[in-house]
């Protein structure tokens, strides 16, 4: 089982020793719980490391390493964090452009043009702004709430 308060524990260990920290616990019947829940950190982004899948046992084998990420759910552990891949995204904002019907050809190169030399704070802030529309009002955030929650996705 998923344990959030000693996942923080975890970060704030990594954090407090320059970054990184060997979390191999005292007790070797701890081992299990703490290397599932440091797999769930990594999957999340918010560490690196330190954790090895052996057969089908989770093993903690060496140091993990805190990411910017969970440096940031630290300083704020009830914002949520995103990371999207930018080049790809970058690619299906071109595709989106490019198939929009509403778009003049004019429009469409000038609107492309920008997305290229936008600021990297200015895609941050335009995928954050996408990402809150889309929980608002897209017909597709129950069924990926129900696919992301329950094990049969229905």
């Amino acid at each position: 089982m998923i344990d959030r308060a000693l996942q923080a524990a975890m970060l704030r260990c990594m954090a407090e020793n320059g970054g990184a920290a060997n979390l191999r616990p005292p007790r070797e019947e701890d081992e299990a719980r703490c290397a599932r829940n440091l797999m769930d950190l990594e999957l999340q982004g918010l560490c690196k490391g330190g954790v090895t899948i052996s057969g089908n046992d989770l093993r903690i084998t060496g140091a993990s390493t805190i990411t910017s990420a969970g440096r940031a759910y630290l300083d704020r552990p009830d914002d949520m964090h995103v990371t999207l891949n930018g080049p790809q995204a970058i690619r299906m904002l071109h595709q989106r452009i490019m198939e929009d019907p509403d778009l003049t050809d004019a429009e469409r190169q000038k609107l492309g043009a920008s997305l290229d030399t936008m600021h990297p704070l200015a895609l941050k802030a335009l995928g954050e702004e996408v990402l809150e529309r889309a929980l608002e009002r897209s017909p597709d955030a129950i069924p990926l709430l129900k696919k992301h929650t329950t094990a049969t996705g229905t």
